[in-house]
């Protein structure tokens, strides 16, 4: 999965997105908390205020020194803090060594600072009538609050965010891997496998719904295509019989008549057109056939290169004739498949190039270690590139650029119909000039056709 795809992009954001919504609710708490914090512990230093400021106005500064030193040496709150300095900053009392350095002297005024051993004090001081000043504080729980806190809310954020993108991560995998299995088995019906069917999971969850959805579909499809199958084929079987009399008839007719007559030449014209509505026909059965699957194909070692000289010879005439030529290049391509088939298709190949191009016909072979490869390509002007997906569609008429004889529309349809019968593929695409039709034909029965 790349970028491009919306699982992984989903699953990069789904962390994220988790990551933003731990931070926008426990940031708030975090600060709450802190801020509760302070306020104890500004509440406690207010107390020992109180309480100082009474043994002040009761004892004067000297029971204000004793209570100090008492407070000090008392081992009841190790994190309070204490200093009283004269205007001067000299310590009177307290367990300060020394008068912050920077410290404040205004009266009533918070501060917050950081002692020789590096503990965070907040405190208050008091300027009293005689100058001096009183420092009352406490060693605050914070800066360790606060760097505990940080470092927990950061493991379980990135905890959190480690197990929503393992999770997420592991449930786009099991979902892209689903609909690529779908996406799979509906290339292998929409090559013409239409008895196959997606596959369904033991849960029937949402996607099972939309596989039996499509499953649906695709019954519908192959009720409708075997149909038009049928019927096109049972028209070819039905009208051949009318046509083949019709031929005999012409023949006899034609064959009592004097060959220059024009009634001759009317019925040798409605005798060629008969043969190619024969030929159609007989090639609209084989197709049938081959579709069905009730064409056996007798696979043997056969050579290409054999194949195709043949076929170039018996062509070769014709193309003499319009002034043309076929040139056949490469070596042996040996595989397992029909003979009969394979010049089938070199014919209706080398027919489509000579009927519907113009120029050289060149046919070439080659191998690989899984494929042999036939190429045939004329030099004629080609056709629209939105009819290239429907050239093997049968009965389809790209255009009349290429010639005002467009024949059947079958024969690229049977082309095809030969290819996949043997395992292979076929593509049609312009050369520029003319058309190029390209085929794969497994040398081995296990060859695989996504290479």
């Amino acid at each position: 999965m790349g970028l491009q795809s919306p699982f992984f992009r989903f699953a990069l954001a789904m962390p994220v997105v988790i990551g933003a919504i731990l931070a926008a609710v426990f940031y708030p708490l975090y600060r709450q908390a802190e801020e509760h914090i302070r306020q104890e512990v500004h509440a406690a230093i207010e107390l020992e205020i109180l309480s100082l400021d009474d043994h002040l106005h009761e004892k004067g500064l000297a029971g204000l020194v004793e209570e100090l030193g008492d407070r000090v040496a008392s081992p009841v709150d190790p994190d309070a803090v204490y200093g009283l300095a004269d205007p001067q900053d000299r310590i009177l009392a307290g367990n300060l060594s020394a008068w912050p350095a920077g410290l404040t002297h205004q009266d009533e005024a918070w501060f917050r600072i950081k002692d020789a051993a590096g503990h965070n004090i907040e405190g208050k001081i008091f300027v009293l009538y005689g100058g001096e000043r009183l420092l009352v504080g406490r060693r605050s729980p914070l800066a360790p609050f606060r760097e505990s806190m940080s470092t927990r809310l950061a493991w379980s954020g990135a905890l959190t965010i480690l197990a929503t993108a393992l999770i997420v991560g592991a449930f786009m995998r099991h979902l892209h891997r689903r609909l690529q299995r779908m996406a799979d088995e509906a290339k292998v019906i929409q090559r013409g496998h239409l008895s196959r069917r997606l596959s369904l999971s033991p849960r029937r969850d949402e996607l099972d719904v939309l596989a039996v959805r499509f499953n649906q579909a695709f019954d519908e499809i192959e009720r409708l295509v075997d149909a038009t199958r049928h019927v096109s084929s049972a028209l070819a079987h039905d009208m051949r019989r009318p046509l083949i009399h019709l031929r005999n008839t012409l023949e006899a007719e034609l064959a009592e008549l004097a060959p220059g007559a024009d009634l001759a030449q009317r019925l040798k014209a409605l005798l060629a057109q008969t043969d190619d509505l024969l030929a159609t026909f007989a090639a609209l059965l084989r197709l049938a056939r081959l579709e069905s699957g009730t064409w056996e194909v007798r696979r043997q070692p056969c050579d290409l290169a054999e194949i195709a000289e043949d076929a170039v010879d018996l062509y070769a005439a014709q193309a003499e004739q319009e002034g043309r030529s076929i040139t056949l290049a490469g070596g042996s391509a040996v595989i397992e498949g029909d003979r009969d088939l394979l010049f089938q298709l070199l014919q209706n190949l080398l027919e489509n190039a000579l009927r519907h191009g113009a120029g050289e016909v060149e046919v070439s072979l080659g191998t690989d270690e899984a494929f042999a490869h036939l190429v045939v390509r004329d030099q004629g002007s080609g056709v629209r590139p939105e009819a290239l997906p429907h050239l093997f569609d049968r009965f389809y008429q790209a255009d009349t650029s290429r010639s005002s004889d467009l024949g059947s529309g079958i024969g690229l349809a049977l082309v095809k119909g030969i290819v996949e019968a043997h395992g292979g593929r076929v593509k049609a695409e312009n050369a520029d000039p003319g058309l190029r039709v390209s085929v794969w034909l497994p040398r081995g029965r296990k060859a695989n056709l996504e290479k």
